[in-house]
């Protein structure tokens, strides 16, 4: 067999390889599918509230108002999750350092 047949039946073979394992690896990720949808949601959501501060401003004025023992759990539940959010992203950037 000539080099150029060789090349191309090694192509060949790397591309079947290539399919089946990127079957296996859509099998392997299919449970993950739904978390992933829902992380995708709370990105957007997160976008959407940071290029829109006035939403958030009106939110936890009518929050205050009308319940403010309630806008007090819930700000405390808030600076638990930043707390927790900063943590996470010091130590996702020390791993990824």
């Amino acid at each position: 067999m000539n080099r150029v047949a060789q090349i191309h039946a090694r192509r060949e073979r790397l591309i079947a390889k290539s399919a089946a394992q990127r079957d296996e690896l859509a099998l392997l990720i299919a449970p993950l599918r739904r978390p992933i949808q829902v992380a995708d949601r709370a990105v957007v959501g997160a976008q959407y509230l940071r290029a829109h501060p006035g939403v958030v401003v009106i939110a936890v004025a009518a929050l205050v108002v009308l319940s403010p023992k309630r806008a007090l759990r819930w700000a405390r539940r808030a600076f638990g999750l930043w707390r927790g959010y900063r943590l996470i992203a010091r130590v996702l950037a020390q791993v990824a350092a």
